[in-house]
């Protein structure tokens, strides 16, 4: 799947923590449905909201088969 590109501008490490408190609630959003319907789109859009979220938090890691 390719990647977009995900350009933010974070000022101090409040900035960061609300980013990440916003990735993980579209991440869940987005996990909640795909675990109701098992669209592949659904799929495919989760895989991206992981990759976005692993961005902004090295630490964070989501496998999905």
């Amino acid at each position: 799947m390719k990647m977009p590109y995900l350009l933010q501008r974070i000022d101090d490490e409040q900035d960061l923590q609300e980013e990440i408190e916003k990735k993980q609630d579209e991440f869940l959003d987005v996990y909640s449905l795909y675990l109701r319907t098992r669209i592949a789109w659904v799929r495919d859009e989760l895989k991206l909201k992981a990759y976005e979220l692993h961005l902004l938090d090295p630490a964070f890691a989501f496998q999905i088969s």
